[in-house]
């Protein structure tokens, strides 16, 4: 009795593992989201470095007129606008770091909407290539390629129920065709049932 409540209270609760087993599935692509957090991160980087140093020389300026203003503790003045800019300077980094930061979390995010669907369709397109015309699951919400996945969910309709269609006429023609009490009229419209699938497969095949 102990041992079981022990287990119990030690197990992990279901919410817990669900995140879990989210986190560690974030990264379906690695080198496509990757790819694009790095961009991201570049064109932060230097819109930051180029912020940073425009901020920097209006730092220094100010603090340059301010010291012309009064020139008997320029020095002074001068030494303590140059710590305070540099102050300045490492909290903008750090606030930039932040930012840089949130950007690696926000492309993560925005690349795993778009790297799950397109999981998912090539995953179906190669089922399709094997002759498995099962349904993909259905997209996450907010999941981006809504209307491709759509067109690929018609597509395996499509091939499905020609199949199904094409069966069903193979079937009949056997069947007439290997009854014993069927006429010459229904053995030959048999013939041409499947004369006209074989017509309409090389149709297909052609274009």
């Amino acid at each position: 009795m102990d041992s079981s409540a022990n287990s119990q209270a030690t197990a992990p609760p279901p919410d817990a593992v669900f995140h879990k087993r989210r986190m560690k599935n974030y990264l379906i692509n690695t080198k496509l989201q990757l790819r694009f957090a790095s961009w991201l991160l570049a064109v932060a980087a230097m819109i930051s470095v180029v912020l940073g140093w425009v901020l920097w020389r209006s730092y220094a300026e100010t603090s340059r007129l301010v010291a012309l203003s009064d020139p008997d503790g320029a020095d002074s003045l001068a030494a303590m606008f140059a710590s305070e800019d540099r102050a300045r300077m490492v909290w903008l980094a750090v606030a930039l770091a932040v930012v840089l930061v949130c950007l690696l979390g926000f492309a993560v995010v925005l690349t795993h909407r778009i790297a799950g669907p397109a999981f998912v369709i090539s995953r179906t397109c190669r089922h399709v290539a094997e002759g498995n015309f099962e349904r993909p699951r259905p997209l996450r919400e907010r999941d981006m390629l809504v209307e491709l996945f759509d067109d690929v969910i018609e597509m395996v309709d499509a091939i499905r129920d020609r199949d199904k269609n094409e069966q069903d006429r193979i079937a009949a023609a056997i069947a007439q065709l290997g009854a014993a009490a069927t006429s010459p009229e229904d053995r030959k419209r048999a013939v041409e049932s499947l004369e006209q699938l074989v017509a309409e497969k090389a149709k297909r095949l052609a274009t």
